[in-house]
């Protein structure tokens, strides 16, 4: 019986999908401002590791076991940015 009401719902939102154009709306506009969203997702891929860094240090006060999750984050993100990455610098 669970299964027949979960697939009710299912097809209930596909449905509810397929009256709106909602995601056609935010592709458009992705495609519209595509440089910005390529600028925004090239400094995170730059810069996202010294948030994660500063994150660490912050949290090392609190708790040390997130601080030293977030500090091998970091440490990951930043030799993931540095040795696999080819276009590690972002276009300016």
């Amino acid at each position: 019986m669970a299964r027949k009401k979960g697939t009710r719902v299912k097809k209930a939102v596909e449905k509810l999908l397929d009256k709106t154009t909602v995601d056609e709306k935010v592709i458009k506009h992705v495609n519209e401002n595509k440089s910005l969203y390529n600028k925004i997702l090239c400094y995170t891929k730059c810069y996202g590791g010294y948030l994660l860094a500063v994150g660490a240090g912050c949290s090392f006060s609190a708790n040390i076991w997130w601080g030293l999750g977030l500090l091998a984050a970091a440490t990951g993100w930043a030799y993931w940015a540095t040795h696999c990455n080819n276009n590690a610098k972002c276009k300016k």
